[in-house]
């Protein structure tokens, strides 16, 4: 372990490993928001699925940076946080492929409790995005 690495501290090329990394983007004032999200690794980039109306995304529009960091499911940190710059990318296709192998079963289970949800309150499913990170 290299000297001053805490134990359990995770690299930043190794996000793309991650169950869940923590998203940070930034209010207007500079406030940080952060969400815990599944990410896939393609290329040394980061991709997230996401709603396209989501306020991470409207963040994002208006500040390409952002903050990433290994973390659980309830959003705790895990590890050193790693500055980035996002993009939109309105194409899903990859990310969803990539999402649906990394987490398989669980992915597909929430894919579909979504799309009942979705059925029996009658409203349409949302237009998706990918975000393509890439650490600075």
């Amino acid at each position: 372990m290299p000297a001053g690495a805490a134990q359990g501290m995770v690299e930043p090329m190794n996000l793309a490993d991650e169950k869940y990394v923590s998203l940070t983007t930034f209010k207007k004032d500079g406030t940080p928001v952060s969400t815990p999200v599944w990410v896939a690794g393609d290329d040394g980039r980061l991709l997230v699925w996401t709603a396209a109306g989501s306020w991470k995304v409207k963040r994002i529009r208006r500040d390409a940076h952002v903050r990433v960091t290994p973390c659980t499911a309830g959003g705790k940190l895990r590890g050193e946080p790693v500055e980035a710059d996002a993009a939109i990318v309105p194409e899903t296709a990859l990310v969803e492929q990539l999402l649906a192998r990394k987490y398989g079963p669980t992915y597909r289970a929430v894919r579909g409790i979504n799309a009942a949800l979705r059925k029996l309150r009658r409203k349409p499913a949302e237009a998706s995005v990918t975000l393509e990170i890439r650490p600075r």
